[in-house]
């Protein structure tokens, strides 16, 4: 009786909206699946226990926050990324520690993941690198907490321009073929640890892409 409510109350039915820019977090996601996002495509439900999940990492991320708070260091928080055309985002803090700023992100994992992490995740590097070029901050730190156990974890990133304008150039691309309804090409999967295209909430638009769209690039 209460689960078929709370399930409920979790459960989300949100479209895709046409935009523009791409944002941050989205550097390494499948390049399909950014296109139908921008192209405003319908897509499934996001299960409740999924946006449950979210949800744990929202209160993982305030928590940790609150604490950088207390010990004084923050000198902004949940920081717009200044005004550009090609990415947007939003750095979880900056801090200032002996007098050196850092841009802080902080992220949550599953206890297996956390397990097996030797460093911070590509996609997490990535979107630090974007904010510390355009908020002009040489350095960085991921701030990793496992789920399970609250051990944490944190990794230096020193800034690298060449990242951010490799990104920007592959962003471009992209850009340009979402304009012109140019279907990206399929991911190689041969370094997948798991098939992402059955949990992809857009499973469906990719399948009847070749039928509905111009351009399709399989």
């Amino acid at each position: 009786m209460l689960k078929e409510r709370i399930d409920n109350f979790y459960r989300k039915n949100e479209d895709g909206r046409e935009r523009d820019y791409f944002y941050a977090s989205e550097v390494t996601d499948c390049k399909r699946k950014i296109y139908f996002k921008l192209k405003g495509a319908k897509k499934e439900d996001l299960d409740p226990q999924t946006n449950r999940k979210f949800e744990r990492g929202n209160q993982i991320h305030q928590k940790l926050l609150s604490a950088l708070y207390s010990l004084g260091i923050v000198t902004a928080s949940e920081v717009q990324m200044p005004d550009q055309s090609l990415f947007h985002g939003r750095a979880d803090a900056i801090v200032s520690v002996n007098d050196e700023n850092y841009v802080v992100e902080i992220k949550s994992v599953s206890p297996y993941s956390f397990k097996t992490l030797n460093g911070p995740k590509e996609s997490w590097e990535k979107q630090l690198q974007i904010y510390l070029k355009h908020f002009d901050i040489d350095q960085g730190i991921i701030l990793a907490e496992c789920k399970g156990t609250q051990k944490l974890e944190e990794f230096f990133v020193e800034r690298n321009d060449e990242v951010v304008e490799e990104l920007e150039e592959e962003f471009e691309k992209l850009l340009d073929m979402i304009e012109k309804d140019v279907v990206p090409k399929k991911p190689d999967k041969s370094n997948w640890k798991f098939d992402k295209c059955r949990y992809c909430l857009y499973e469906k638009a990719c399948k009847e892409a070749k039928n509905s769209l111009k351009g399709f690039t399989d």
